[in-house]
C-alpha cells in the first residue's frame, strides 16, 4: 500500500471517529425530559404545550428538550403527583384537586367561586398567593416539585344527559364534581354527588352512572363529553380558578445547569404571557364548535352565580378547611385563608 493510500485511509479514519465523539458530544449536550399529562393533547392544552416546548428548546439553546407522552400513557391524573415526587418522570401536569392530601392549601382557591375573568388577574393571584403565604410553598417543597409553567382552564361549566337551563336542574340528578369541595357545592343545590375517576367520566356518561358533569369547560371539550351530554350551561363567572401547573421534579431542576434553568424560566415567561390571547378566546371557539355539533348550549344567570357561591354553605366548607389544617399543625390556617381572600378580592379589583 502506498503512502499516499495510507495517508487517505488514516485521513477517513480520523474524521470517522471524530465524527463519532462529535455525535455523542452533541447528545449528550441535549438533555431531553419527559413529560406526563393524563389529558390528552389538543384544544387549547395542546396549543399552549407545544409552543412552551419550542420555547423552552429555544431559550436554552437547543440544550433541552422536552418529550410528552399524553393521555395517561405514563401516569394517570391520580398517579403523577407521586410519580413525579420520586422521580419517575421529570415534568408532569399537576391538578391540585387530585391531591387534596399532598396539595390541601392549594385547594382553598374551591372556596371562593367568585373571581377575577382575566388570565392576567388569574395569573397574578397564583403567583401572589405563593409569594405572600409560605404554606403554598411548604407543600410544594414536601412533595420535591417545583413549578414551572401556570395555565388555567376556563372557568366551570355543566354538561348534562338531560335538558339544563338553571341550576335548580341539578336537583335530585347524579352529577360527578373533581374535588370535595365542588361535590359539597352541588350536595348544597340538592344534587346527588358522584366522585367519578376523569378517565371513566365519558363512560359513565354515556351509561348513564352520572347524569351530568361539572369541571372546566375545555377539559370536557376535549374529553368530548359533550358527546353523550349535549346540554351544556356555561360561563364565566363561576369556578374561575382552575389551576394546571406543569412542575418539575426538584432533583431533577437541581441537576440543570443555570443557564439552563433561566433559559427554561424565560420560556415560561414567555408562554404565559401568550396563554393570555389564547385564554380569551377558547370560551367563544368551544361555544360555537358544541352548536355547529347540535349541543344545546346555554348561559347561567347572575342568581345561578349567587345559588352556587351560596355564603352560608362556603362558610361552613371553610370551617371544615381550617378545623383540619389545624389538625394536621398549621396554626394560622384561618388568617391564611383571610389573606388569601384578600389577595382574590385585590385581583378582582383590578379588572374594575
Amino acid at each position: 500500500m502506498s503512502k499516499k493510500n495510507k495517508k487517505k485511509i488514516f485521513l477517513m479514519f480520523f474524521i470517522a471517529v471524530f465524527c463519532i465523539f462529535s455525535t455523542m458530544n452533541s447528545s449528550e449536550a441535549v438533555t431531553e425530559l419527559k413529560l406526563s399529562d393524563h389529558d390528552v393533547c389538543g384544544g387549547l392544552k395542546g396549543e399552549v404545550g407545544q409552543y412552551w416546548f419550542d420555547q423552552v428548546e429555544k431559550e436554552t439553546g437547543g440544550k433541552v428538550k422536552i418529550k410528552a407522552y399524553w393521555g395517561g400513557v405514563l401516569f394517570n391524573e391520580e398517579e403523577q403527583l407521586n410519580a413525579l415526587s420520586n422521580g419517575l418522570v421529570d415534568i408532569a401536569a399537576i391538578y391540585p384537586d387530585f391531591y387534596p392530601k399532598q396539595l390541601a392549601i392549594f385547594g382553598a382557591y374551591w372556596l371562593f367561586p367568585k373571581g377575577p375573568e382575566k388570565w392576567e388577574t388569574i395569573r397574578w393571584i397564583y403567583k401572589t398567593s405563593i409569594e405572600r403565604i409560605p404554606e403554598f410553598a411548604r407543600e410544594l417543597d414536601q412533595a420535591k416539585i417545583k413549578i414551572l409553567l401556570m395555565e388555567n382552564g376556563l372557568p366551570m361549566a355543566y354538561m348534562a344527559r338531560y335538558p339544563i337551563s338553571s341550576l335548580k336542574d341539578l336537583e335530585g340528578k347524579k352529577w360527578r364534581a373533581g374535588d370535595r369541595w365542588n361535590l359539597k357545592l352541588l350536595e348544597n343545590q340538592k344534587a346527588i354527588a358522584v366522585s367519578v375517576p376523569w378517565s371513566d367520566c365519558y363512560m359513565a356518561l354515556q351509561t348513564g352512572v352520572v347524569d351530568g358533569i361539572v369541571s372546566n369547560y375545555d377539559g370536557m371539550h376535549r374529553q368530548k363529553f359533550d358527546e353523550p351530554a349535549k346540554n351544556i350551561l356555561a360561563g364565566k363567572a363561576i369556578g374561575w380558578s382552575q389551576p394546571m401547573y406543569y412542575c418539575i421534579n426538584l432533583d431533577t431542576w437541581n441537576k440543570l445547569p443555570e443557564d439552563v434553568q433561566q433559559g427554561i424560566l424565560r420560556a415560561s415567561e414567555n408562554t404565559e404571557k401568550t396563554f393570555s390571547e389564547m385564554y380569551e378566546a377558547e370560551f367563544d371557539r368551544i361555544v360555537e364548535a358544541e352548536k355547529k355539533a347540535g349541543c344545546t348550549v346555554q348561559f347561567y344567570s347572575s342568581e345561578d352565580v349567587d345559588r352556587w357561591a351560596d355564603e352560608n354553605c362556603l362558610e361552613k366548607l371553610r370551617k371544615i378547611f381550617v378545623d383540619e389544617l389545624t389538625a394536621e399543625g398549621i396554626a394560622n390556617s384561618s388568617e391564611m385563608l383571610d389573606q388569601l381572600k384578600l389577595i382574590i378580592e385585590e385581583g378582582i379589583n383590578k379588572e374594575k
